[in-house]
């Protein structure tokens, strides 16, 4: 009875020796569902392209696009690399991670690779990586994934222009020479046409600059807060969009200013310039303009025209005392407006 333990522990340690051996090798084998096309060619882009609203940085569409075929199926190869070279293309690069931009105001894509099987999550070029292990089996990235993303407050319309994308898919096998088998993914004069009703492709003022006559009040008037406002207006027009609800366009300014609805002089205590003086911004319901985004504030909706929108905001200016010394000299100022839209 002894003796026959011993072989049964025996045989079962062998066992388990031979089948670890069995599935393991230092660099990958050829796999089972053959290799990739070489070159394998991204198919074409839909020939139109939907932009649905998103926020800045937001994606606006996205789809996947085949490139080649299914093919692969690498595993257990603990020393192989794989991975992909850098990206050759027409597109400009916008610094983050696989995104270009389209050529398009306000569109941006970004293409990453995926497969059917096992990799989903969009990998970007260029990148590297050691050993398939764990049962885990490496298919060909077989797809592009494609990601319209928004950059600009305004997002225009029509036809993106045509560009070429290649990058080489590699990995480190035992059966070819060299070792590193390299598989090229290229594609030529891809494009799409966008189209939306989400947003509007810009937003402007007619006039390049709004000069606002603040007069010649006494430095005695300014002192006893008895001059009076001076209205303005600002009116934006709003293209590419004809909206049922007009959706907001918001504004908020930059200056020389400590707090909101306050702007200082140009050249404070220089000779010439007035002393102890500031202008005070209010829109028409007397609420101070605002000097930060956060506190941006809606324009009123005028009217609409073939493919605009019009809106104006209303506001007033005054001198204003900031001590109790009131001296005569030069009082202007300069006021910047930025317009938020969608």
């Amino acid at each position: 009875m002894k003796t026959l333990r011993q072989a049964r522990l025996l045989a079962l340690t062998l066992g388990c020796i031979m089948g670890t051996s069995a599935y393991a090798a230092d660099y990958c084998d050829k796999p089972d569902s053959g290799t990739p096309n070489n070159p394998s060619v991204i198919a074409s882009l839909p020939a139109t392209t939907t932009l649905k609203y998103a926020a800045i940085g937001g994606v606006m569409a996205s789809y996947e696009v085949e490139v080649g075929r299914r093919s692969g199926g690498w595993s257990w190869c603990y020393k192989s690399q794989y991975g992909f070279t850098e990206v050759t293309t027409s597109l400009t690069s916008r610094g983050s991670p696989g995104l270009y931009d389209s050529g398009v105001p306000g569109v941006g894509i970004r293409i990453g690779h995926v497969a059917t099987t096992n990799w989903y999550t969009p990998s970007y070029p260029p990148f590297t990586n050691t050993g398939i292990s764990n049962g885990y089996i490496l298919y060909f990235f077989n797809r592009l994934s494609i990601e319209f993303v928004r950059t600009d407050f305004g997002v225009g319309k029509g036809a993106m222009p045509s560009f070429n994308y290649k990058t080489n898919f590699f990995i480190d096998t035992s059966y070819t020479t060299p070792m590193r088998a390299v598989y090229a993914i290229e594609g030529e004069s891809l494009t799409t046409k966008f189209e939306h009703n989400a947003f509007f492709t810009t937003c402007y003022t007619p006039k390049s600059s709004t000069e606002v006559k603040m007069g010649r009040p006494a430095a005695e008037q300014v002192k006893r807060g008895s001059v009076q406002d001076v209205p303005f207006a600002l009116d934006v027009v709003c293209e590419g969009l004809n909206p049922t609800v007009k959706p907001p366009v918001k504004v908020y300014f930059e200056g020389n200013s400590v707090r909101d609805g306050l702007l200082n002089l140009e050249g404070v205590g220089q000779p010439g310039v007035a002393k102890g003086v500031a202008i005070s911004l209010t829109n028409d319901k007397n609420v101070a303009l605002p000097f930060s985004q956060d506190k941006a504030v809606a324009l009123d909706w005028q009217a609409s025209g073939p493919g605009t929108e019009m809106y104006r905001f209303a506001a007033k200016a005054r001198y204003v005392p900031t001590g109790t010394e009131v001296a005569a000299g030069k009082a202007d100022a300069t006021l910047t407006y930025v317009l938020e839209y969608n």
